[in-house]
C-alpha cells in the first residue's frame, strides 16, 4: 500500500507542476495585511489575526527572544489551556492528550495515532520527531499554535489543534550570527548561521546549525547499557535555497534540507520526597531514546493572472530511533519513513469573493523491532506498518458587505492504516493482523461582524475527527482495537484593538461536544463461556465534552514598554461511558486544569539594554481519568527572568529559568512515580551578528 501512496505522490505532483501553466492553487489576499497587524498563515489562507475564527497564539521571532524559550515545549508551557507533558508525552490542548489514546508500550505496539499535527517549514513532522525528541527555536522566525480543531485545512491528526514552525527565509544580503551559551547542569549551547546571495536578488542560501549539551535535572539511577541517561542533547543543521528568478516574476521556490539528532531519557522520573528529585532504583518503564531525523522540503509559490495564485508543497523524510532500556524492557529500533505532497489553488474573482482548494496525500511507511522478552514473558517481535491519507478541501471567503464575512470551507479527508507483525511465540505471543479504512466530511463554516475599524466579533461551527486505530490487551493478549472519534466544535470570538493600536484583545469561548471519545476505559468483554469480565483496555467513550474560554490581552507602551498576559478557563467530563461503573464517568479529562494564565512583560529602559521576564500559572489537575486523589497535580505558578545588554553587534545576556526555584510535579504515573518541572536554571550568553 505505502509503495502505492509514494506512486501516487509523484504522479499528482508531476500533473499539478504540469498543470500549473493553466490553473494555480491558493494566493494571498489582494490586498496585503498591514504591516502592524500580526498575520496567520497556518489555516493555508494568509489573514490578519482579527480576521482569523480559529483560537491561535501566534509568537514572532522577537517574542521569541525575549522569552528565553530555546525550544517549542517552553512556548507550550506558557500558553493558556495548553498543558506540557511528562516528557514520553506531546501537550494536552483543552483537555485533549496530543499524543493520542497510545501512548509508550501502546503506541509502539499498535501504531500511533496522535491528535495534532505540527509542520516545520510545510513538513509534517513524524510522531517520534514530535513527542520523543526535541524542538529547537534557533533561526526561528514564527510559531502558530491553534486550539481550535484543525481538520478541515489539515486532515488526519488535528482534532485537537495544531503547530506550525517557519524558519527564517535566506536573504539576498550577506547576515551572519553566532551565538554561545554556558549554564547550570553543565549546559553548553552553541548555535550560528549565514545568509548569503548566491546570484543578485534571485538566489540565496541559508545555512543554520544549533547544538545542546546538558545534563538531567533530576539524580537517577542508571543500569541502562549503550547510553547515558543522565544526557540531554540536541543537534540540528539546516540548508535552505531561495529562488525568485526576474525572468518568472512573482514565482518563489523554496528548498529545505534540515538535519536533526537528540538523546534524552524518555521521562525524567522522581521518587518520594520527591523534592529531593532522586529515582534510587532503576526505574522498569524508563528507557533513553536516541533519535536521527534527515528531511527534504520544496515549495513553490506563483502568481497566475486573472486573480489566480498556485502553490505546491513536497516533502520527505526519514526518522531513525533507537530506545535503550533494561533488557527485556523495551529495546527498540523504528524506521519511519514519510512523504507529502500537497497542491492548493487561490482564486480571486472578485474583491468580495475569495476561493481556494487543494489536494493533500500523505502516507508513511514504518518498520518496528521491539524486545519485551521480559514482560510477562512476551518474547521478540517485529511490525510494519504503512499509513496514508488522502485529503480534498476547498474554501470560499464572501463579504457580501464591508462589514460581514463569511467563510465557508469542507474536507473529504480519507486514511487507510495497515498494520501487521507479531511479538513473541506461543501462548504468550502477540499477533496482529490490521487493515482498516476510515472517512468524513469535514464542514466548517465561520461569520464575523466588523462594527469598526477596532472590533469585530463572530461566530465558528466546524465537525472534526480522528481516525481509529488498534494495539494489544496485554491482560487478554488479543487485539485492542478503537473506532474513529468526532467532534463537534462551537465557538464565539472577539478580536479588538484599542488605545491608537496600541492594545490588543483576542478572545475565544468555545464548547467541544466529542463522541466516540478515544481513551483507557473499562469495557465488557463476554468470554467463551458466557462469562463477562470487565477489564480496562482501549475504547470509545460514547459521549464527552469541553468547553472554556481563552484570552489574550497585549499592551504597548511607547517604544520601550510593552505587557501582554492570557488566561483560559476549561471545564470537561467523561460524560458517557460503556460502562456506568467507570471509574471515569463524569469526571475531568486528565492533564486539563481549570485554569491558567500567562503574562509577560519586555521593557528597554534605555536602547541598549532589554529586561524581560515570564509568568505562568496552572490550576491543580489529576493525571488520570479516574481522578484519583492521589495522583492529583498541585497548582503552581513559574517565572523566568532574561537581561540582555547589546552593544553595536555584540550582545551579553543572561536568564534564570523558575526565578524562585519551585518545586512542582506535572504528572504521576503512580503515587510513588511521576516527573516534575525543571528546578531553576541559571545561565548567562554572548551573541554576534554581522
Amino acid at each position: 500500500m505505502m509503495a502505492q501512496t509514494s506512486g501516487d505522490i509523484q504522479v499528482i505532483v508531476q500533473l499539478l507542476a504540469c498543470s500549473a501553466q493553466a490553473v494555480v492553487p491558493l494566493s494571498p489576499p489582494a490586498t496585503p495585511p498591514a504591516a502592524q497587524d500580526i498575520v496567520v498563515t497556518g489555516e493555508r489562507v494568509p489573514r490578519r489575526l482579527r480576521d482569523t475564527a480559529s483560537s491561535v497564539r501566534v509568537i514572532g521571532q522577537d517574542e521569541i527572544e525575549a522569552s528565553g524559550a530555546d525550544r517549542i515545549d517552553q512556548l507550550l508551557a506558557s500558553t493558556p489551556n495548553v498543558q506540557e507533558g511528562s516528557g514520553e508525552e506531546g501537550p494536552a490542548i483543552r483537555g485533549q492528550d496530543s499524543t493520542g489514546a497510545l501512548r509508550n508500550l501502546f503506541a509502539f505496539l499498535g501504531g500511533t495515532r496522535p491528535r495534532v499535527t505540527v509542520q516545520v517549514d510545510g513538513r509534517p513532522i513524524s510522531y517520534y520527531e514530535y513527542v520523543n525528541s526535541s524542538a529547537p527555536l534557533w533561526d526561528v522566525e514564527r510559531v502558530e499554535i491553534f486550539r481550535s480543531p484543525q481538520t478541515t485545512s489539515q486532515g488526519r491528526n488535528s482534532i485537537a489543534g495544531a503547530m506550525f514552525v517557519e524558519t527564517a527565509d535566506p536573504t539576498f544580503d550577506w547576515q551572519a550570527r553566532g551565538r554561545f551559551i554556558a549554564g547550570d547542569f553543565r549546559t553548553r549551547h552553541a548555535s550560528a548561521l549565514v545568509s548569503a546571495p548566491l546570484i543578485a536578488d534571485q538566489l540565496a542560501i541559508r545555512v543554520t546549525g544549533d547544538g545542546r549539551l546538558s545534563r538531567m535535572a533530576s539524580d537517577m539511577a542508571d543500569g541502562i547499557a549503550g547510553a547515558d541517561i543522565d544526557r540531554d542533547d540536541y543537534g540540528s543543521a539546516r540548508a535552505k535555497l531561495l529562488f525568485t528568478p526576474t525572468a518568472v516574476p512573482g514565482l518563489r521556490l523554496e528548498a529545505t534540507y534540515a538535519h536533526q539528532q537528540s538523546q534524552s531519557p524518555q521521562f525524567e522520573a522522581v521518587a518520594p520526597p520527591f523534592e529531593r528529585r532522586q529515582y534510587p532504583v532503576p526505574a522498569q518503564t524508563n528507557g533513553i531514546h536516541r533519535i536521527n531525523v534527515d528531511s527534504l522540503t520544496l515549495r513553490m509559490n506563483a502568481p497566475l493572472g486573472s486573480g489566480l495564485a498556485t502553490s505546491l508543497t513536497f516533502s520527505t523524510g526519514y526518522a531513525k530511533l533507537r530506545r535503550f532500556g533494561l533488557p527485556g524492557l523495551g529495546l527498540t529500533r523504528v524506521g519511519n519513513r514519510d512523504r507529502s505532497a500537497e497542491a492548493l489553488l487561490h482564486w480571486e474573482p472578485s474583491e468580495p469573493l475569495r476561493l481556494s482548494g487543494g489536494i493533500h496525500v500523505l502516507g508513511t511507511d514504518q518498520r518496528q523491532f521491539i524486545d519485551i522478552s521480559k514482560l510477562n514473558n512476551i518474547g521478540i517481535g517485529e511490525f510494519r506498518d504503512r499509513q496514508s491519507s488522502l485529503g480534498l478541501f476547498g474554501e470560499a471567503t464572501w463579504k457580501p458587505r464591508p462589514e460581514w464575512t463569511l467563510i465557508g470551507g469542507i474536507r473529504r479527508q480519507s486514511d487507510r492504516q495497515r498494520r501487521v507483525g507479531a511479538v513473541g511465540t506461543g501462548a504468550t505471543g502477540l499477533r496482529l493482523d490490521y487493515d482498516e479504512r476510515f472517512s468524513a466530511w469535514l464542514p466548517k463554516l465561520s461569520i464575523a461582524y466588523a462594527w469598526n475599524d477596532q472590533l469585530s466579533t463572530g461566530m465558528l461551527v466546524q465537525q472534526a475527527y480522528n481516525p481509529g486505530g488498534t494495539s494489544f490487551s496485554l491482560s487478554r493478549r488479543v487485539e485492542d482495537r478503537f473506532e474513529a472519534e468526532r467532534l463537534r466544535n462551537v465557538e464565539a470570538f472577539a478580536r479588538a484593538s484599542f488605545g491608537e493600536g496600541r492594545g490588543t484583545l483576542s478572545a475565544n469561548l468555545f464548547h467541544n461536544a466529542i463522541r466516540q471519545s478515544q481513551r483507557q476505559l473499562t469495557v465488557p468483554v463476554t468470554l467463551a463461556d458466557g462469562n463477562i469480565i470487565f477489564p480496562v483496555e482501549f475504547g470509545n467513550a460514547p459521549r464527552a465534552e469541553a468547553y472554556g474560554l481563552e484570552a489574550q490581552l497585549g499592551w504597548r507602551a511607547g517604544e520601550r514598554l510593552s505587557v501582554s498576559g492570557g488566561i483560559g478557563l476549561l471545564r470537561t467530563e467523561l460524560t458517557e461511558t460503556l460502562v456506568a461503573t467507570d471509574a471515569s464517568r463524569g469526571k475531568d479529562f486528565q492533564r486539563a486544569p481549570r485554569w491558567s494564565a500567562a503574562a509577560a512583560v519586555d521593557w528597554r529602559p534605555w536602547p541598549e539594554l532589554r529586561l524581560s521576564g515570564n509568568l505562568r500559572h496552572h490550576d491543580g489537575y489529576f493525571s488520570d481519568d479516574a481522578n484519583s486523589a492521589n495522583r492529583r497535580i498541585r497548582p503552581a505558578t513559574l517565572v523566568d527572568v532574561r537581561a540582555a545588554y547589546s552593544l553595536r553587534r555584540l550582545t551579553v545576556f543572561g536568564y534564570v529559568r523558575n526565578l524562585f526555584d519551585r518545586f512542582a510535579l506535572n504528572y504521576l504515573f503512580s503515587p510513588t512515580f511521576g516527573t516534575a518541572v525543571d528546578p531553576r536554571e541559571i545561565g548567562v550568553g554572548v551573541e554576534a551578528r554581522y
